[in-house]
């Protein structure tokens, strides 16, 4: 072998660059109010201090972009882009996941809807609180040159992890042959490992819009006409989990607030959810890892050792964008269900939900009727506007003791027909008939404008609304809303900043002043 390819084979390679995420950079700003230096911070995470300094220098453009996306699977995002584009990307990732389980999707309606969401977003007064595109290499197109072309559509599918959004034709037809075929595969599962109905459960997420009312009642009218957010877009997302027995676990609740203040001083360990927070209150990977490992596997293991068995668990889960595929514990077995059957065949989705969805609307009007018998200066509108989640989580609390087991084990009869029997009088249908007849007279007890002559489809209609895709006004809500919180969180971040540097500087001005004495002060001439 000659010598000079010998060296060139032995020669070390050279190091790959590597490029830091905007969520990265934003964790590296936030490190400063720790370890201070540009220098501490370099060491920190393994990178030139000139890479500290340029990322310090950009780190408004940053935070801003930061703060209109929302989805934590988009890793390759390396820089500040065009904010109208990433607020616009997130609403449409945001409107994908909510369709992707019932509603067929392909790449040009994707893009249409795009093209309406720009438009929807730079013009008019729905203008208001965006920023100016930020300067950086990727910065993305005017207003009147963005056309969603198949090329953006490429990069928004790769960047956002987008690998199917096909259901016409045969794969409409594919996802029924898979109905039919898997309730198969399902129960060869369950003989090969010896499943227990006790041991087989089934996750599902759903969104509710807690303080949503009849759309003819005075109060939503009023909302209508006010400015900024509806108190009946405030969302939350709810993880719904039980098993095949009958057994429904508290469930998960995302809130776009960490610590909001109607739960100042409460113990989240003692809520009737498992409380995590999102700014957009939606579900992702990290917040589905949290569940599974502090909420699911603990709940588990304590309902399985109540009833002397063996830890050994079958969590069926559909394939949605945020389930991670990497979910592991010991002596639990996931499986995820074939694409676009879920609405199909997932038991949350066969009445289990709908049926708590119809118990929320109809002790929330419970509750409001007990509000009004026990306040002599109660008004309607008084009583809303203090509806607080706190109310929302009693109101939740209350839907949740009055779910069946027999209306859970109902629900797994077109997966798991074996382990269903006849409930008569307790299947997901008769529950929701059964409350929205309640909701009605309520109504009617409550009496005024929009409740007096309130009918059975009505009330139907606002049960169905928490299940509605969202249109773009709601994530014009959505990603609007979060947007403010994050940026008025960076304001307050700025305004410590500088009160800070004052007590910095002073630091700084009083470590020079106190310099070292000379040992010869503390001598003096010995005379004799």
């Amino acid at each position: 072998m000659p010598r000079t390819f010998q060296a060139f084979c032995q020669r070390t390679p050279k190091c790959q660059r590597k490029f830091k995420t905007l969520w990265e950079k934003a964790e590296l700003l936030d490190l400063f109010w720790e370890l201070k230096s540009n220098a501490t911070v370099a060491h920190h995470y393994g990178v030139n201090e000139s890479t500290i300094r340029y990322i310090k220098k950009n780190k408004a453009a940053i935070r801003s972009t930061v703060s209109v996306c929302f989805c934590d699977s988009a890793k390759k995002v390396t820089t500040v882009r065009n904010k109208n584009i990433v607020r616009v990307e997130s609403a449409l990732v945001l409107w994908i996941t909510d369709c992707r389980k019932n509603i067929p999707l392909d790449g040009n309606i994707i893009r249409e809807k795009a093209r309406k969401l720009y438009q929807q977003f730079t013009t008019g007064d729905n203008t208001e609180g965006i920023e100016e595109p930020q300067p950086g290499p990727s910065t993305a197109p005017e207003p009147e040159n963005f056309q969603a072309s198949k090329g953006w559509f490429d990069r928004f599918q790769k960047l956002f992890n987008i690998k199917s959004v096909y259901l016409h034709g045969e794969a409409a037809s594919a996802s029924k042959e898979a109905v039919e075929k898997y309730p198969e595969t399902f129960r060869h599962i369950i003989e090969e490992k010896g499943y227990k109905p006790e041991q087989v459960f089934n996750i599902d997420e759903t969104g509710l819009f807690w303080k949503k009312m009849l759309s003819r009642t005075y109060i939503m009218k009023d909302e209508a006409k006010a400015p900024g957010f509806k108190a009946q877009k405030d969302r939350v997302t709810l993880i719904m989990c039980g098993n095949s027995a009958g057994y429904m676990m508290k469930p998960g609740l995302i809130y776009k607030s960490a610590n909001p203040k109607a739960l100042k001083n409460k113990n989240k360990n003692l809520l009737p959810v498992y409380w995590m927070q999102n700014p957009k209150a939606w579900i992702t990977k990290i917040l589905t890892s949290n569940w599974f490992h502090q909420c699911f596997i603990p709940q588990a293991k304590e309902y399985l050792h109540y009833l002397g068995m063996d830890f050994k668990v079958l969590l069926i889960m559909d394939n949605a964008g945020g389930h991670p595929l990497d979910l592991y514990y010991d002596g639990v077995q996931i499986k995820f269900l074939p694409a676009n059957t879920t609405s199909l065949i997932q038991p949350m989705d066969q009445g289990v939900i709908c049926a708590f969805k119809a118990l929320y609307t109809r002790n929330s009007l419970q509750h409001l009727v007990d509000a009004m018998d026990t306040d002599e200066n109660f008004t309607l509108k008084g009583y809303w506007r203090n509806f607080t989640i706190a109310t929302c989580l009693s109101v939740i609390q209350a839907a949740l003791k009055e779910m069946k087991k027999e209306t859970l084990k109902a629900c797994w009869k077109k997966l798991w027909p074996e382990c269903v029997h006849d409930y008569k009088g307790f299947s997901p249908e008769e529950i929701q008939h059964e409350a929205v007849d309640k909701a009605m007279r309520l109504a009617k007890i409550l009496g005024g404008e929009g409740f007096d002559d309130i009918t059975q489809d009505e009330v139907n209609n606002l049960i169905d609304a928490h299940s509605e895709p969202l249109t773009n006004e709601d994530l014009l809500e959505l990603t609007k809303s979060a947007s403010e919180e994050e940026e008025e969180a960076l304001k307050v971040n700025n305004s410590i900043d500088a009160a800070i540097q004052t007590y910095k500087t002073l630091l700084t001005t009083m470590k020079k002043q106190r310099q070292q004495l000379s040992i010869t002060m503390f001598l003096s001439k010995s005379k004799h």
